[in-house]
Parts: C-alpha cells; sequence; structure tokens
C-alpha cells in the first residue's frame, strides 16, 4: 500500500521545481530592468527570456544535481544552501558564458545583463529556498504514526527524518525490548483501540509481522478508517532509497530481481555505456598528458594501477586505473582504502576527489566488463569474505559494476563489514529499480561530486 507522505513529498518536489522556474524568469525581470531602466520594455523581456530560456534549462539541471530536489533529505541549513548556491553559480556563469559564445545573437549581448542574471538569481535563489525550507517542512503538519517493528533502526531512521512529518505516537514490538527516548511502547492487545482513539494515520509494519494472523485480523478494520498500511520494506524503499535486507528472503529475491523484465534496458544501456565512454574518452585526451606527468612528478611508480576485481556473474575482470596510492601499497596484504588513508599520494587525493583516476575504466566499460552506472567493482578476496557474513551480498553481481553507483552517491566512505551492509542495500535497491530515469539521476549526481571534488 502507499502512504499519504509519499505523495506529499512529490507536491513538495513539484513546489520547488516551480518555484525556482518563477525565481528565474522575475530575476530576468529584474537584470533587465536594472540594466536599461527607461528603456525596459515588455518586447526586450520576451526576447530575452526566449533566449535565456535554453540556459534555464541548463540551470536547473545543476540545481537537480546539486541535490536541491531531494526532498526526502533536503538541504536545509542556511550555510549549506550558500555555499552550494556558490558553487552552481560559478558553474551557471562559466556554461552561459560558453553558451553565448556558441550561439551568438545580434540582437542580444550578454555581457553585463549575464553577470547581473547569476549575480541576482544566486541571492533569490538563497532567500527564496530559505524560505521554502521554513515553509515546506518547519511548518507542515505532521500524520501521526504508529509503528509495529523489531527494529530499532528503523524507528530511529524515523525520527531522524523530520521531513517526511511523521510523528510516532507509539511504537508495538511484538519480538524484544526497545527502549526508545521520546517513543513509547505499548502492548499488541492495545491495537485493538489505540489507532481510532488517537488518531492514527499511517501504520508501519515489519513485512514478517503482517502474515501474523493475530496482527493482520486487528489491522484490517483499519482499512475502513483511512488508516494507511505500509511494510517496512516498502518504507525503505521509497522513502530511503535501499533494501532493507533483514526484510527480504529468497521469495522475494525471486519476485523482484528477474532478469528478463530487465533485458531490453540491459541491451540499451550496453549501447549507451559504449557511445558514452567513447565520447569521453575523447573529451579526457586533453587531461591524460598533465595527469601522467603530474603522477610521475609526484611519487614513484608505474602510471596505471591493475587489480583483478569482481564483475556480473561473479566474472573477474582486470580494472584499470590511474595509480593514486605509493607503490607497493598491499606488501602486507589486501587491506580496505581508508579515509585519508596515508598510502594515498599528493596527486593520488586529488584524483580520488575529482574521480579522475578512473578515466582508464572507460576502457573496462568499452570491453564490457563495467557499466557507466553500476555497483562498484570489490576484490574477489573482498567478496569471499563478505559472501559468508553478509546475506544476499551476490546478487549485487546480477549487473555489471559500474564507474559510479546509487550507493557512492548515497553513502559515505566506507570500510568495514557495517559499511558493506549498508552498501548492498543500496545496491540491491539500484539492482531491483534500475531505469534511465534512475541512471539519469545518479550520472547528474556524480556531477556534483565530481565539480566539488568530494569522491572518495
Amino acid at each position: 500500500m502507499s502512504i499519504n507522505t509519499d505523495f506529499k513529498l512529490k507536491i513538495k518536489k513539484f513546489i520547488l521545481i516551480l518555484g525556482d522556474i518563477i525565481t528565474l524568469y522575475f530575476c530576468l525581470f529584474l537584470t533587465l530592468l536594472i540594466r536599461f531602466y527607461k528603456n525596459f520594455s515588455k518586447e526586450l523581456y520576451i526576447e530575452h527570456a526566449l533566449y535565456f530560456t535554453t540556459i534555464y534549462v541548463i540551470w536547473l539541471i545543476l540545481i537537480f544535481s546539486f541535490r536541491f530536489y531531494e526532498t526526502h533529505k533536503p538541504i536545509k541549513k542556511p550555510f549549506d544552501i550558500i555555499t552550494n548556491t556558490l558553487y552552481f553559480s560559478i558553474i551557471n556563469l562559466f556554461l552561459s558564458v560558453l553558451y553565448f559564445y556558441l550561439t551568438p545573437n545580434q540582437l542580444i549581448t550578454p555581457k553585463t545583463i549575464l553577470i547581473l542574471n547569476v549575480l541576482i538569481f544566486a541571492l533569490f535563489f538563497f532567500l527564496w529556498r530559505n524560505f521554502a525550507n521554513k515553509f515546506l517542512y518547519r511548518y507542515s503538519l505532521k500524520q501521526n504514526c504508529l509503528v509495529i517493528s523489531n527494529s530499532e533502526y528503523l524507528i530511529k531512521s524515523i525520527k531522524q527524518k523530520p521531513e517526511l512529518n511523521l510523528n510516532i505516537k507509539k511504537f508495538i514490538n511484538p519480538g524484544s525490548n526497545i527502549n526508545l527516548e521520546g517513543v513509547e511502547g505499548i502492548t499488541l492487545d492495545e491495537l485493538d483501540t489505540f489507532p481510532e482513539q488517537n488518531k492514527i494515520q499511517n501504520i508501519i509494519i515489519d513485512d514478517e509481522l503482517l502474515f501474523n494472523q493475530e496482527i493482520s485480523k486487528k489491522l484490517i478494520k483499519y482499512l475502513n478508517l483511512k488508516i494507511e498500511i505500509i511494510t517496512t520494506s516498502d518504507f525503505y524503499e521509497k522513502f530511503l532509497g535501499k533494501v532493507a535486507i533483514k526484510n527480504i528472503n529468497q521469495v522475494w529475491i525471486i519476485n523482484n530481481f528477474n532478469e528478463n523484465k530487465k533485458y531490453i534496458f540491459d541491451v540499451f544501456k550496453s549501447i549507451l555505456d559504449i557511445v558514452f565512454s567513447i565520447i569521453f574518452l575523447i573529451i579526457s585526451i586533453i587531461l591524460v598528458p598533465f595527469i601522467v606527468i603530474a603522477i610521475k612528478l609526484d611519487s614513484k611508480g608505474p602510471i596505471l594501477f591493475m587489480q583483478v576485481r569482481t564483475g556480473k556473474n561473479g566474472k573477474n575482470f582486470l580494472a584499470m586505473k590511474f595509480r593514486t596510492m605509493i607503490d607497493n601499497a598491499e606488501t602486507n596484504g589486501a587491506q580496505w582504502a581508508q579515509e585519508n588513508d596515508s598510502r594515498i599520494t599528493r596527486v593520488g587525493n586529488f584524483l580520488r576527489k575529482t574521480r579522475l583516476d578512473e578515466i582508464p575504466q572507460l576502457i573496462n566499460i568499452l570491453r564490457g566488463e563495467m557499466s557507466l552506472i553500476g555497483p562498484r567493482p570489490e576484490r574477489p578476496e573482498f567478496i569471499k569474505t563478505l559472501e559468508q557474513q553478509i546475506p544476499y551480498y551476490n546478487h549485487r553481481l546480477l549487473v555489471r559494476p559500474g564507474l559510479t553507483g546509487w550507493a557512492q552517491i548515497n553513502y559515505p566512505y566506507g570500510s568495514s563489514v557495517e559499511d558493506a551492509i549498508e552498501k548492498l542495500e543500496y545496491d540491491l535497491y539500484y539492482v531491483k529499480n534500475r531505469s534511465i530515469a534512475l541512471d539519469i539521476s545518479i550520472i547528474l549526481k556524480t556531477l556534483n561530486t565530481v565539480l566539488k571534488a568530494q569522491g572518495r
């Protein structure tokens, strides 16, 4: 079943997009009014609006890449809004100059107009988004929610996401004792009357508990009271963007990982992988000589780093990257790279942050060993260990590994089994829900990581 929160989040996203569009064209109006003053006219505005529309589409795409449309986890701190606005404003100016240079118009000479427009939009975008955060999230009404779960993590996840507007009134924990500050538990017997008496609007329940006859019998009567019931597996996917390993089993795998349904998409994606890899390789030719020189001057060792990784269906291949660590970095055996790893060179640190170290992997894509989008390729020795400790870990190998992926843009740097579990939940979400729209979203958000040099 669906939940009202899902619809409300979509409404919020629509309001944000519409507000951004209105802000863009209002700022253009102010720009032209300031620039031309007494000579301003309706015809002048329409002429510029038509010409600026193309670049505004690019600006909106950039705003998306900076994750300003993620209603599940919005950018709400004023400082973060300011820094992100400054970042994409600089990029906007560069792209706009390039656009106007490539498509000159004798009637429109941007120069002052363009710079003024970027500055005015940056200011009004910050003011609008700051207001939107207060209006859409701080003052929006919360829905009363009852959680029936054995998972402390689920309850904490809801409490840590105020943007979901879910107010946990109580929780029922049939399996074990959960003590959470600020949330009281009730007994299963109270389920007969509590939801109706306390105006509960949503009930979130563990998948396996829904098959409990005693619980399901109590819940059936609430269907007529417009109380929406959602399983935790649906909740994790819709609102957290991942698959909770504890909520899945072999039946779930069979129902959701039928690869025949994705055959046409995978063929089409393979074609796109080849086309875009060739384009990116051609573009990167300009950068490669500088990268090679920088690596050689910075530290001793080979230019390329080649390592066996595991690909689709467990098939191993030789992955290539520009070397970012000191030579012989694994003399003590295979080990996870750590955050602020002392083995990473100065140039290597820059290459990792900008993802430029992965340019050679475009060749792996052309060979059919990798894809642009997918779970990151892991080392065979790590996979062997993780398969023994983490259920369903091998199912991330149903698709080709990628240069970037859903886990990479949603989860910070990780170097432990616990981190591997979190990343697997995002990877399984991608395997199940992969589509052109999701791939485009991942590419745009990866672009944000590259432009801000925030790669791992």
